[in-house]
């Protein structure tokens, strides 16, 4: 059958009801597990990892499948084409839900940083970003309250490139992007919730 008639004909599964997950894929260890993880967020459910093996430029994971609401298939497929993720195969026996993807050329769709600057509300985890063109970046802390500064910045994989943890609180932060950055992370030492106000962050060079 095809793939799209397949996705059509699967109900909706378990009704919120936990369910096991096996997914097998091809890609990178890291950058996988981020992007399929957040399609699954996107539609309102977590995964439980049970197991996870990789080697060679593919792995596969156990999980099971946490939510509140009713479990859509064609929902989940549209959120990993969102994440450039290609699913291969898909099969639903009773509660175990089978995927078999093409992550190769998948990207976390986090929010891009854009030339004009983005303002964070008050947020109580770290904040991701995909960092796009920026040379040079621009973080202005909240008013109020103290920030120590907690940055990371990964290449497309996910690997770390640099980092910088603060002892001291600071009032704003100038970041030079180093070459292969592609994401973003901006947090406090003490932690998000511990900041009573949001930040903002900007580029200081154009984006062409």
């Amino acid at each position: 059958m095809n793939r799209f008639l397949s996705l059509f004909f699967l109900p909706l599964l378990l009704f919120g009801e936990p369910f096991n997950t096996h997914i097998t894929f091809k890609g990178e260890a890291i950058l996988s597990l981020r992007t399929v993880t957040h399609a699954f967020n996107a539609i309102g459910y977590k995964l439980d990892i049970v197991s996870f093996d990789f080697q060679n430029n593919s792995g596969e994971l156990s999980a099971i499948a946490i939510g509140n609401k009713p479990f859509s298939i064609s929902g989940l497929d549209e959120n990993l084409k969102n994440e450039g993720i290609q699913v291969e195969k898909i099969s639903l026996d009773k509660s175990d839900l089978s995927l078999a993807l093409d992550a190769q050329g998948s990207v976390w769709n986090t929010l891009l940083l854009q030339e004009e600057g983005v303002e964070l509300k008050h947020v109580n985890t770290a904040q991701w970003f995909r960092i796009g063109k920026a040379q040079h970046i621009h973080i202005q802390p909240p008013y109020i309250g103290k920030w120590y500064p907690d940055i990371a910045i990964l290449d497309r994989s996910m690997h770390l490139i640099s980092s910088f943890r603060a002892a001291d609180s600071k009032e704003e932060f100038q970041l030079e992007v180093p070459e292969g950055a592609y994401y973003l992370k901006v947090s406090n030492v003490q932690g998000m919730k511990m900041l009573k106000e949001g930040m903002w962050i900007e580029p200081t060079n154009p984006v062409q």
